[in-house]
């Protein structure tokens, strides 16, 4: 992967991620990506990545990444990220990384994710108003 391509996925992950939507993930993630996050089920094709980026997007209101830091790798980029949002009213972020392998095409093949939920879901449990959605995520996570 060139610099330039490295840089330009990651512009294209910034755009994303200050306004983003389940029905955009196409502009970053190929038909056949393979997702792995803490809060979610791993899944292998964009449309179960749309899925799961719905849940975590009821669970979590207003959910926004700011891209803090990044680097190329051999297949692809890491990048140091903070997410914030509203959990049942009350705003929480958390630092993230993604590992993302990119194919020939520009989109993710596959990306993981790295972050310690515990203050997520803390604070869903604190707040009634997010312990539906926070069931949904838990229980597709356990089907998945």
């Amino acid at each position: 992967m060139s610099p330039a391509d490295a840089a330009d996925f990651v512009a294209r992950f910034a755009s994303f991620w200050s306004a983003p939507a389940p029905e955009r993930l196409g502009e970053l993630l190929a038909e056949d990506v393979r997702l792995v996050t803490p809060m979610t089920p791993d899944s292998t094709t964009l449309e179960g990545a749309r899925r799961s980026f719905a849940e975590i997007f009821e669970l979590m209101t207003d959910l926004t990444g700011e891209v803090r830091r990044w680097g190329p790798t051999e297949d692809g980029v890491l990048i140091e990220l903070t997410l914030s949002g509203a959990i049942g009213g009350r705003l929480v972020s958390l630092d993230a990384t993604d590992r993302i392998g990119i194919g020939e095409d520009g989109l993710a093949k596959e990306r993981v994710s790295y972050f310690d939920p515990t203050p997520l879901v803390l604070t869903a449990l604190r707040r009634p108003r997010a312990w539906p959605p926070l069931a949904r995520t838990q229980l597709s996570r356990l089907r998945g």
